[in-house]
């Protein structure tokens, strides 16, 4: 009777401490959604100044590199929790991870993968919590 007591008060332990870790990866997944459209404009701004701009003017480089830095910090909060960017060039479609926005032919390539990435997608300890929007090779 007390083996059966003592594997039951282990059970409920568990149960007990997988719920705890469940339920913080549920407080922080609405706040770390709401900070991806943060990330995403800071990306679109580094990407909207090139090389050519910033040489001939030092104040839009100074400006240039404070995104990026600023950029840098949130992606360094970001790996401390686990919350990751997905980089999905190249790898086969998976719907968990992927969204579809449209297809593409191209015989150069393997139908199902996915060649065009509109919007990053991002995972949180293992879960999926904003889908990467993409584009995929069609069947020719």
């Amino acid at each position: 009777s007390s083996g059966i007591n003592a594997e039951y008060g282990e059970n409920v332990r568990n149960r007990a401490k997988k719920e705890l870790e469940d339920s913080k990866v549920f407080s922080i997944q609405s706040f770390a959604k709401d900070l991806l459209p943060v990330s995403d404009v800071l990306e679109k701004a580094l990407e909207s100044v090139g090389e050519e701009d910033r040489q001939g003017n030092a104040t839009l480089a100074n400006l240039h590199e404070g995104v990026s830095l600023t950029y840098s910090q949130l992606h360094q909060v970001f790996k401390r929790h686990n919350l990751v960017k997905i980089e999905p060039m190249g790898e086969v479609f998976d719907p968990i991870y992927h969204e579809a926005m449209f297809q593409i032919p191209d015989p150069s390539k393997t139908p199902g993968t996915v060649c065009n990435v509109v919007q990053s997608g991002y995972i949180l300890q293992s879960r999926s919590i904003r889908p990467a929007k993409v584009g995929v090779v069609k069947e020719t």
